[in-house]
């Protein structure tokens, strides 16, 4: 250090450090909080799909209340219309596959979309159960709509792309006067009554990666005070130096 050189503040360094720690610091403790709304959401979603079934009648009840009702189970007999049949782009075992999705009327009177499970993609149909059946499934609310890069949907050309339930009730075929199922009905495995279409176990796909970014924040934190501890341990040393 020359003479006639002053060192730096180190009140500027430390108001900063503060005001950084505590950002960084709030940040990470967000995460926290995010990471435990987030495991008592997938904990409640293992809790609906463990339940026992409930009719249509029920969960449409649920709902108008306002309750949750992904995954929960439902169960009820119904009758496939599987003129209208629909196809979505999916994968199937690592390659182009096609979600199958099939209007239905319960019993008790819902037009309901349900989804049957995938086919590979070089199939172009599959089996389609006569009669009433017993639809044993996961409620799908399928919140997110479309995403921003999704085409449109052409039931013309019987391709889908994303979820639109209410334009697959409009394209459905089903008798005017059923009420619509405002969800749509995932077919469990156990419910298959042959090998295509085959329905996939439900997963709920919930992206939880808030425990690393608070390891993150917290860590970013931590590494700000030991920067900032060192620097200013340098001045003093420099200040020493220059009285001495």
């Amino acid at each position: 250090m020359t003479a006639g050189e002053r060192t730096p503040r180190i009140w500027p360094v430390l108001l900063a450090t503060l005001v950084g720690t505590a950002i960084l610091v709030t940040l990470g403790i967000w995460q926290v909080q995010r990471l435990q709304w987030k495991e008592a959401l997938l904990a409640q979603l293992a809790a609906n799909a463990a339940a026992a079934p409930i009719d249509l009648a029920t969960a449409a009840r649920m709902a108008a209340e306002g309750r949750d009702m992904e995954f929960v189970r439902v169960k009820f007999p119904g009758t496939y219309n599987h003129e209208r049949w629909k196809k979505m782009i999916a994968t199937f075992q690592g390659g182009q596959g096609w979600t199958v999705i099939t209007p239905a009327q319960s019993a008790d009177g819902f037009a309901v979309i349900v989804d049957r499970g995938r086919i590979p993609g070089q199939l172009t149909d599959c089996d389609r159960p006569a009669g009433t059946v017993e639809i044993d499934g996961v409620i799908r609310t399928y919140p997110r709509g479309r995403a921003m890069f999704d085409p449109d949907n052409d039931d013309k050309a019987n391709l889908w792309y994303w979820w639109d339930v209410p334009a697959m009730q409009a394209a459905s075929g089903l008798a005017d006067g059923l009420k619509p199922f405002p969800y749509v009905v995932q077919l469990l495995p156990a419910a298959a009554t042959s090998t295509f279409p085959e329905p996939e176990e439900p997963q709920a796909r919930l992206a939880n990666n808030h425990l690393g970014y608070a390891i993150t924040w917290f860590g970013l934190a931590l590494t700000l005070l030991v920067v900032a501890g060192v620097y200013v341990l340098d001045i003093l040393r420099k200040r020493r130096a220059a009285r001495g």
